[in-house]
């Protein structure tokens, strides 16, 4: 009797389940939307309709397991047809989450996203402006709009933006149940290829994840899951790939319902860790009650077998399956997870300083064995610094933010040619070109910086990532690592803007052929002993070189080239003079001088991080940040206050 009615408790479960609405985080918003029936576009102003399970079986590529929901971007309409395909009995999700604050990290996902032939996405608007904008721009769309968020703030560990990180597991918890495969993406993912494939490699896994680790445990040319992998794997939630199914949706549905339970201000990743990794509080006695509660879970939580969900997500419980190696049951045993490695889901720091994926093999070989040589999935933005504009900047360096309106191409610019150990001096060279910059009134193009120790957010062993101690030097100087983007031209009273561009501008495919075959290489020469004159001449390879005076102000050395600004590019090169102090003077006027400096010292972050038992040893107590200077060893301010001003 007591099992005959634990099961009619369950069918009872069922029932209301099958009534009631989907389940949903806080503040959920009813009106979900996506696209109109029949594939017609919305007049601008209007809203994305509401979801339904049709609507998203219809967006469904020629009945394949995969269906994609993407940030918005003011991209043409797709071709409609895949918006009637037939139905299948799954498909995959690409979630993205997006504001007005991610709006052109909408765009730039939405470019990768085509460009890696992934077209069967679906846009997920997280404001009224980005909706109304969604639908103007003919995309594929649907609403999930937390009015609160905002109000909370949206920086990193802020309230709004844990609100944020939970509004995926909010719109999936709405949605799960509709049986769908979801590959989940956040907006600062590009995407390189189609991660389906791995789906059908691991049928038996309900979750394959992103790991934020800097390191993989498979052997060079090995494609497959880490093989370390477990639940206390640091996976990473904002990529990862689910099976749909009753056991993938009782464990989102627990995920949701641990917004209020696991921790105040944990985001949604460290309580996906609580479940999956805490130890029971009790033991179940009733396995019977287990053994029907399980599969009802969802509609049991809703009633009064709501201990048996806590049981369940909180119990610790892991094996290795012994049918695939690197896949693992956690939860219970309920769900099957795999970790795809760091060198095929990477961060900004495995792909862009640690090349972990290096797409030849036979390349790879000839690398250190972290180089895995495997088919690299997509970068996401992790392992960065200074928020959206860090993430921005990142992209910039590694050539993969598509979204910069023509403009930004556009213009004329100043680079330096590093020379000497631009290791030591690279940031007084770059120095000197910013304020040639400043002072021509042109962009300054950074020049490739090279770092030969490792910046991250807590202490460095052998001036590298923990588990990264193969990381070969000198690795090449993110923005993020040395400046605050965000500062570059901020609004900051007197303070000239500063508009940068990344170091591979002129190999950029977006840059004008006008732009890069217009370089005037500027020497200052000490062969020169005249202050009002310039000589043409031509280096090896035939470019144009112009010798000036070294060490004249702007007001001496601007006129002088006034007749060569048709040149697009000014290459300043100071090796003839054999020092950044020696090449320009730097501003006439103290005023300006002393601006540009405030802007050099607002723009420069912070170096992380020297270790506590080292700042002992070498004498430098209260400097395990020290503060990085442009101009450490001159400065034009100190220079133009020598000579007196001329304003």
């Amino acid at each position: 009797m007591a099992r005959r009615g634990g099961l009619l408790l369950a069918l009872l479960c069922t029932a209301i389940a099958c009534a009631a609405a989907p389940h949903a985080g806080p503040h959920r918003d009813s009106s979900l939307s996506g696209s109109l029936p029949g594939g017609r576009r919305l007049a601008a102003g209007t809203r994305c309709p509401a979801v339904s399970r049709e609507l998203l079986a219809a967006r469904a590529k020629n009945n394949t397991l995969m269906f994609a929901m993407c940030a918005s971007s003011p991209l043409p309409l797709l071709n409609p047809t895949g918006l009637h395909s037939p139905a299948p009995s799954g498909s995959c999700f690409f979630r993205k989450q997006m504001n007005e604050a991610q709006w052109d990290f909408g765009r730039n996902w939405l470019h990768h996203v085509k460009k890696a032939g992934i077209d069967y996405y679906l846009a997920v608007a997280a404001d009224v402006v980005t909706s109304e904008a969604l639908v103007a721009a003919g995309e594929p769309c649907v609403e999930r709009i937390d009015e609160e968020a905002a109000k909370l703030g949206l920086a990193w560990g802020q309230e709004g933006w844990r609100r944020m990180t939970w509004s995926k597991v909010f719109f999936m918890d709405s949605v799960v149940d509709w049986g769908f495969n979801w590959v989940v993406s956040d907006a600062d993912v590009v995407w390189f290829r189609d991660p389906t494939p791995l789906l059908a490699k691991y049928p038996m896994a309900d979750f394959l994840f992103s790991e934020d680790g800097a390191q993989s445990r498979n052997d060079k040319g090995d494609a497959a899951v880490e093989h370390g992998g477990s639940e206390h794997s640091n996976f990473n939630t904002g990529v990862y790939l689910l099976r749909g199914g009753a056991s993938s949706a009782a464990f989102i549905h627990a995920w949701a319902q641990a917004f209020h339970k696991c921790g105040t201000g944990l985001n949604d990743q460290t309580c996906a860790y609580e479940l999956m990794r805490t130890k029971d509080r009790e033991e179940l006695q009733d396995l019977d009650l287990l053994g029907y509660c399980y599969p009802f879970s969802v509609c049991c939580c809703m009633i009064a077998l709501q201990t048996c969900a806590y049981e369940l997500m909180r119990t610790k419980e892991r094996a290795e399956l012994t049918e695939e190696r690197g896949l693992w049951r956690v939860w219970n045993k309920q769900i099957v997870i795999g970790i795809v490695p760091p060198s095929m889901f990477l961060s900004a720091h495995t792909l862009h300083l640690q090349k972990l994926d290096q797409a030849s093999l036979f390349w790879c070989f000839m690398q250190p064995s972290t180089v895995k040589g495997v088919p690299a999935y997509a970068v996401h933005m992790t392992w960065t610094y200074k928020s959206h504009p860090g993430k921005r900047a990142r992209l910039r360096d590694m050539g993969l933010w598509a979204v910069d309106p023509p403009e930004f191409y556009q213009g004329s610019f100043v680079t330096v040619e590093l020379f000497g150990v631009p290791e030591a001096s690279g940031l007084q060279q770059a120095y000197v070109g910013m304020a040639l910059a400043v002072a021509s009134n042109r962009s300054f193009i950074m020049p490739q910086l090279k770092c030969f120790c490792d910046h991250i957010w807590y202490s460095v062993v052998r001036c590298r990532v923990v588990d990264a101690q193969e990381m070969p030097f000198p690795i090449p100087c993110p923005q993020d690592y040395l400046f605050d983007p965000d500062r570059y031209i901020d609004a900051a009273g007197p303070l000239p803007p500063m508009h940068i561009r990344p170091a591979g501008f002129l190999a950029n495919e977006r840059t004008p052929a006008e732009v890069k075959d217009s370089v005037l290489t500027l020497r200052p020469s000490a062969a020169l002993t005249c202050t009002d004159c310039v000589q043409l001449g031509k280096l090896s390879d035939g470019s144009p070189v112009l010798d000036v005076p070294p060490g004249l102000t702007d007001a001496q050395l601007l006129p002088l080239l006034e007749p060569y600004r048709r040149y697009r590019v000014w290459r300043l090169s100071m090796d003839s003079v054999g020092s950044p102090q020696r090449a320009l003077g730097g501003f006439a006027d103290a005023a300006a001088a002393a601006n540009f400096d405030a802007r050099m010292e607002r723009i420069t972050g912070e170096w992380c991080c020297r270790r506590e038992e080292e700042l002992e040893r070498y004498r430098m107590e209260g400097q395990q940040h020290p503060k990085l200077r442009m101009n450490a060893h001159f400065n034009y301010s100190s220079m133009a206050a020598a000579r007196g001003s001329t304003a």
